[in-house]
């Protein structure tokens, strides 16, 4: 059968999601402890995308094929208690054959937290700030990123991607009490896009970057360099599936 899974985790120990044969990843863990458990079947975890090191998922997907015969309910419920205590599958459900945590999404949607007064309770899931950053500066950075752009400028160069067009639904920052945090919903990521997004609007909103150089930043027609948050702000929220 075809499972669906919604995971969420701290990302602060791992090298990203994606399996690695020296590094400890998310989707190693969990491939471990799935396989712990199914010795003799092939487990192969399909993830929505890749996270990078030090980015946390509060709505990670990934689908996987188990046998028929399972008391699923009792299996979860098993691999969670293997895995380390900083990942957990917080719903499962069967799904169709066709169904493809990757290959099936529809959206993805990140966000990004900021904190303007320093505490050890989130020093390791925010960025921490203490400048003073123009909010509405901020806000009119995300309204230019709706829409369909070229993000080759705002995203860590990779020649093994040829297309760098990304279609942004929705891009808004919001303020909660001492923290400002950043929602961006797109079709697809690129490799740092996010990061870059945000701390080159940081640069912005210190008044150390003009707003109209960041729009041709956006549309790849800049030379100046962009600034990349660090990634212990960043959250996979959710992705989206018809």
């Amino acid at each position: 059968m075809n499972i669906k899974l919604t995971i969420e985790y701290h990302g602060e120990e791992y090298c990203g999601w994606q399996i690695q044969k020296s590094d400890s990843t998310i989707q190693g863990e969990l491939t471990k402890s799935f396989e712990i458990l199914f010795k003799n079947f092939k487990i192969n975890l399909i993830g929505s995308g890749r996270t990078d090191t030090g980015v946390h998922a509060k709505g990670q997907v990934a689908s996987l094929r188990l046998p028929d015969n399972i008391n699923l309910a009792k299996t979860i419920k098993s691999v969670n208690a293997i895995m380390p205590k900083n990942i957990y599958i917080k719903k499962y459900e069967v799904v169709d054959d066709s169904f493809n945590a990757r290959f099936s999404a529809k959206l993805r949607i990140y966000k990004y937290y900021i904190t303007e007064k320093y505490s050890p309770f989130n020093s390791s899931t925010s960025w921490n700030i203490d400048e003073e950053l123009n909010f509405n500066i901020l806000s009119d950075c995300s309204k230019k990123l709706k829409g369909e752009h070229n993000f080759s400028h705002l995203s860590k160069n990779n020649p093994m991607i040829k297309n760098k067009i990304c279609i942004i639904n929705d891009s808004y920052w919001e303020k909660q009490n001492n923290t400002l945090i950043y929602t961006i919903k797109a079709n697809r990521f690129l490799h740092h896009m996010v990061r870059f997004i945000v701390g080159t609007s940081v640069q912005v909103g210190k008044g150390k970057l003009d707003i109209s150089t960041f729009s041709e930043m956006i549309n790849n027609k800049s030379n100046s360099s962009p600034f990349c948050a660090p990634a212990k702000g960043l959250f996979l929220e959710e992705v989206l599936y018809d």
